[in-house]
Formats: structure tokens, sequence, C-alpha cells
């Protein structure tokens, strides 16, 4: 599989504050599909590329079908919101898993690569941006250090702590009422047992109010 569309848009973002002005003539950025099409890092996109002129080419690896029409969204997306009258966007989307090699095969001598510093490649689980500083006599730009946790991640990770807080507050509310039974059976019995029912009832009421 080998698409490209071509788009009268520049495509980068980088987290170095100034670019070189230098012989490139493209900035190759390597998308992975889990990266986020965040209208900040557009804006940082669109920033970097009308200040070099460059001409950018979006490459991105894809093996499934399904993943591939959303993959190509947020590139037509990015690409679109960046558009410019100077500078030009190419997006490729080919099958494979080989980074560094369609990087090999993409670049030509001048060009300017960008990835994502979370990208891990091959086995080892290396850095992709290590792996084409080690591969290519080229330079490359770290583009977001990590990888943006999703909105369903997040919901699922506030809702894991909730019910963990709950529960734990729960627990040990039951152990102090049950050390409370063992007291005599007088008016301060009572007392303390009501007393720890408003509390517990309180704290998992706070508890969960953080995560709503």
């Amino acid at each position: 599989m080998n698409k490209i569309n071509s788009l009268s848009a520049p495509v980068v973002y980088s987290s170095a504050s100034t670019f070189d002005r230098g012989p490139a003539r493209r900035l190759i950025v390597l998308f992975p599909a889990s990266a986020s099409d965040d209208p900040a890092i557009t804006h940082r996109i669109w920033e970097m590329a009308s200040s070099t002129g460059l001409d950018v080419l979006f490459i991105s690896l894809c093996n499934e079908y399904n993943e591939e029409a959303q993959l190509r969204r947020k590139l037509v997306t990015m690409a679109a919101v960046v558009r410019d009258r100077v500078v030009s966007t190419e997006i490729m989307i080919e099958s494979g898993r080989d980074w560094v090699a369609m990087a090999k095969s993409a670049w030509r001598q001048g060009d300017v690569l960008a990835c994502y510093g979370w990208h891990k490649v091959g086995l080892r689980r290396r850095s992709l941006y290590e792996a084409l500083r080690s591969s290519l006599d080229a330079t490359v730009y770290v583009l977001a250090d990590e990888l943006p946790m999703s909105p369903t991640r997040s919901k699922v990770l506030a809702q894991t702590l909730a019910w963990v807080g709950s529960i734990v507050i729960i627990a040990g509310f039951l152990l102090a009422e049950v050390q409370i039974v063992r007291l005599p059976q007088d008016w301060t019995h009572s007392l303390l047992l009501y007393l720890c029912l408003f509390m517990e009832v309180g704290l998992i009421w706070g508890w969960n109010s953080i995560f709503m």
C-alpha cells in the first residue's frame, strides 16, 4: 500500500523554539497512527512551516484497513488547518513496520526529519529519534516527548480511582465499626456508630466528587 495525497498546506510540529534556515527542501514528519491531531500541535506546525518555507511530507505506517481511515482524517485535517499559499504538503500512508527504512527511502540530502519522542521502534523498543540520528546524517527534531492520554483512558482511570478509593474507605470504617460493636452497649456506643456512618458517607461522597 502506497498512497500519496498532495495538498497546498504545511504540516509540521516541533518542540524546538527555532528552526535552522538551511538548504533543506522538505520537512518529513513521521506520524504514527496513535498520535493526536491536537489543535495546539497543529498551530505549532503552522508556525514552523510558515517561518521556514519548507514543503512538508507526512509519512505514516498503517497495516489495518479500519485504522487507515482515521489516520488519513487526522493528516488531512491538520493539513487543511495549516494551509498556506507558499508551502505545499504531501501525505503518504504505507504498509509495513520499519519506520527507519521508510524514512531512509523518503529522505533526500537537505531534508529535515521530525518524529515523536515517545515513538518506540524495533524489538528493543528504541526511540525512533535515536534510531534516525544513528542511521541518517540528517537533522531530526522531536515533536512531543509524551503520548497524550486520550479522553477514554483518562475516564477509565478516573473511574478506577473512584472505585478503589471508595472500597478502601468502606473497608476502613467497617473495621472501625467492628471495634465499636465490642464496646459496652450504652449511649456512647450508638453515638460512635452514627458518627462513623456520617463520616463514611461524607468521605465517599467527597472522594467521588473529585473525579466527577
